[in-house]
C-alpha cells in the first residue's frame, strides 16, 4: 500500500519564507558612497597671516556635487570662502588660502554639497567634515 504525504504545509513554510525575504530586499535602503577629508593649517598664525585649507571629497550619487571650505570666527555664522566646480557622480578638491584677519579662534571645515544642477543655489548639505580651529594671534 502506498502512502502520500500532504506537501501543503511545507510548501506555505517554503512560500513564506520567500516572500519575507524578497520584501526584506525591496525595503533595503540604496545609499550611495560618500567621503569627505579636510586639512588646514597651520593651527596657530598671526593677525593678516594665511591658513592654508584643502577639502577633497568622493560620492557616487547621480546628483552634481562640490566641496565648499567655509570658515567662522568667534562661533557666528559659517560663511564660504571657495568652492570646487559642481560635477556629476564624483565631488571634487578645493584648496584655498583663508586670511587670519582678526585675533582670536578661527573655525574652517569642509561641506559636500549636493545640487540637480551645475548652477543649483539651493544645494543640499550631503556631509560635513570635522572642524579645525586655528589660533589668531
Amino acid at each position: 500500500m502506498t502512502t502520500h504525504r500532504d506537501h501543503r504545509p511545507m510548501r506555505a513554510v517554503v512560500l513564506t519564507v520567500v516572500g519575507v525575504t524578497a520584501l526584506g530586499l525591496a525595503a533595503a535602503p540604496a545609499s550611495a558612497k560618500s567621503s569627505l577629508s579636510f586639512s588646514a593649517g597651520p593651527r596657530s598664525v598671526k593677525a593678516g597671516g594665511h591658513v592654508r585649507a584643502a577639502g577633497k571629497a568622493s560620492d557616487d550619487n547621480s546628483s552634481f556635487n562640490r566641496v565648499c571650505v567655509q570658515e567662522r570666527q568667534a562661533g557666528g555664522a559659517w560663511h564660504t570662502v571657495k568652492c570646487s566646480k559642481a560635477v556629476r557622480r564624483a565631488g571634487g578638491a578645493v584648496n584655498v588660502n583663508v586670511p587670519a584677519r582678526h585675533r582670536g579662534q578661527l573655525q574652517l571645515r569642509a561641506v559636500l554639497l549636493e545640487g540637480r544642477t551645475p548652477q543649483d543655489q539651493h544645494a543640499k548639505v550631503r556631509s560635513v567634515s570635522r572642524v579645525v580651529a586655528v589660533t589668531v594671534r
